[in-house]
């Protein structure tokens, strides 16, 4: 959750504007930003998203430093007085946070004893006003020794032309280009000016300025860090002619299909999926949360149908609590986009404890969750800007798929040639027109058996998560164990239907709805009868491919009618109220 960014160099308000606008997805409820100008601050802060900031800001422009950042609400109400930068006692000092401070309470009634005054109820004004007058490598060591939680500072004072910087939980890297020097909550904000970055781990602290450039671990002892390059896409992080990033990542799946195929025909990914022995497991977990736990769910059912051991999905923040179910035979799987995610990252902190063997499906190769893993699969999905994610969970169904064949023996490279040249994205006027039925219903239920089931249950999320209609997904043999009473007259199901071996089953499932006065909507890869035909109000049909894989194709269809029906609902779906990208707070 929250963006920061501060940067060294000409044209700071422009450079820093535009890191935020790149770090939006990270949350947008408000945002700011303080630059040295005349060794004084230069203050700007404004609710709302990037835009409203940028409209603030003074056309003229400075040389030097500053930081800003984008709030994702925690602690505190979306107010001014909340919004980040926070400035010391004597306001000689600014800093942005992304994280929790746990122990801010205790810290804050000893502040408060000591006669400091708070502005706002946010745990990083807490930590702001630790600091004062000038600001020293030692003088951030103690500050960050008397805190607990999670946290990537970027500090600015008004006596040095340095940024100070320092990490814990919360991902942080640093840049340094021929006439810039950068911090970040992600590398994108470096592209275009730095050809390199360096990650900074949990622990390490340290200050950057045009000069010089210094990372000291958590005793004290000054280290040197290695550059990774900036493989960066910047063409990715713009809109092209597309009206939202989500559309657009929508449709490029295909190209994430092909990426994959490409990447895993290398000698780097055979030599991964090669150290894999599944004769020394017993168990296999995978671990994620929200979209990601979807994606652990269809591969558990690819794992399932071939290998004869245990295998189990779990929530991630709920893992946490399970107690002696890891040991050295035991295979964790760890699903995150963002390869930062907290309560991810928290459960593999526990297995790691048990000897167990990890592997990490990313998109970020650079992240925590990839570095701390065993073996790590990249999903080449390419940067994923919009909140909801749609060609992340693509590429991890994927790359799932292809460790579940290769393990089988089976040759995925021809099965995903095959897929790429069925693919299909439907007719967006006919997925429009279910959308305009669907926009201004209270409520809308998923249902379907097997896979097809999960898919309900992503689609249910995507539907929720970006058009705010209550929506519910069930297993078609359950509702009338309960979640029947729910129906009343004009209650939309969507009717998810591919598997031929469970189709009729799911038919007569559908049609309870219907006695009650649902309407039916039906999205199916089986041919279907007029008779059929005549119970459903709308029909989507998707392309027949291999099995595993029509959960897939199926998902694209339910991405676009959740994009659509946002539309129509007036709602910007790259920016859903209420939540951020990146969830780096547990």
């Amino acid at each position: 959750m929250c963006g920061i960014i501060g940067y060294i160099g000409r044209d700071v308000k422009k450079n820093l504007i535009e890191g935020l606008e790149r770090l939006e997805y990270r949350g947008y409820d408000s945002s700011g930003l303080a630059i040295l100008h005349n060794k004084n601050f230069y203050v700007e802060k404004a609710i709302g998203p990037v835009e409203n900031l940028k409209n603030k800001v003074e056309k003229n422009e400075f040389d030097g430093v500053g930081i800003a950042h984008t709030r994702w609400a925690t602690h505190g109400t979306i107010s001014i007085e909340n919004c980040h930068p926070h400035f010391s006692s004597d306001s000689d000092v600014a800093l942005v946070h992304n994280g929790i401070i746990e122990n801010f309470e205790e810290l804050k009634a000893s502040l408060e004893k000591d006669g400091k005054y708070f502005y706002g109820q946010t745990d990083s004004e807490v930590v702001a006003k630790l600091l004062s007058k000038r600001l020293t490598i030692n003088k951030l060591k103690n500050v960050i020794e008397k805190i607990r939680g999670s946290f990537a500072f970027a500090i600015i004072s008004k006596f040095n032309k340095e940024i100070f910087f320092a990490k814990n939980k919360s991902p942080l890297y640093v840049a340094k280009g021929e006439s810039c020097a950068m911090v970040a909550s992600d590398p994108c904000c470096f592209v275009g000016k730095c050809d390199n970055f360096f990650v900074i781990e949990d622990g390490e602290y340290g200050k950057i300025s045009l000069k010089s450039f210094e990372v000291y671990n958590k005793n004290g002892n000054m280290i040197e860090k290695i550059p990774q390059n900036l493989n960066f896409d910047y063409d990715v992080s713009n809109k092209e002619d597309y009206s939202h990033f989500m559309i657009k990542e929508i449709n490029e799946s295909k190209k994430v299909l092909h990426n994959i195929i490409e990447r895993y025909k290398t000698k780097e990914i055979i030599d991964k999926l090669k150290t894999i022995n599944l004769k020394k497991i017993n168990r296999i977990y995978f671990i994620g949360c929200g979209t990601a736990y979807h994606a652990g769910l269809i591969a558990e059912r690819y794992f399932k149908e071939r290998f004869k051991i245990d295998i189990f999905t779990r929530k991630a923040s709920e893992f946490l609590y399970e107690k002696d179910i890891v040991d050295e035979k035991t295979l964790c799987i760890f699903i995150s986009q963002s390869g930062e995610t907290a309560d991810t990252i928290s459960a593999l902190d526990k297995t790691s404890k048990f000897n167990s063997t990890s592997i990490a499906i990313v998109n970020t190769e650079y992240s925590t969750i990839a570095k701390r893993c065993d073996i790590m699969f990249p999903i080449c999905a390419g940067e994923e800007k919009a909140v909801a994610s749609t060609k992340a969970y693509f590429g991890q169904c994927i790359v799932l798929f292809i460790i579940a064949s290769y393990l089988n023996g089976e040759d995925y490279n021809k099965n995903l040639l095959d897929f790429e040249n069925k693919i299909d994205f439907g007719n967006d006027e006919e997925i429009k027109e279910l959308a305009k039925f669907l926009f201004n219903k209270d409520k809308v239920f998923f249902i379907g058996r097997g896979f097809d089931y999960i898919t309900a249950l992503e689609a249910s999320l995507k539907l929720k998560e970006i058009t705010y209609i209550f929506s519910y997904a069930e297993c078609s043999g359950e509702l009338k164990h309960g979640t029947l009473a729910l129906i009343d007259k004009n209650v939309p199901v969507v009717v998810i239907a591919n598997d031929e071996d469970c189709f009729n089953k799911t038919l007569n499932n559908a049609y309870e709805v219907k006695s009650r006065g649902g309407e039916l909507i039906l999205i199916s890869s089986v041919e279907i009868s007029n008779d059929i035909k005549d119970n459903f109000k709308y029909i989507i049909k998707i392309n027949e491919c291999l099995n595993d894989l029509k959960p897939l194709q199926t998902i694209i269809i339910l991405q676009k009618l959740a994009y659509f029906t946002a539309i129509k609902r007036d709602i910007n779906p790259d920016k859903p109220r209420n939540l951020a990208k990146s969830v780096t707070v547990e």
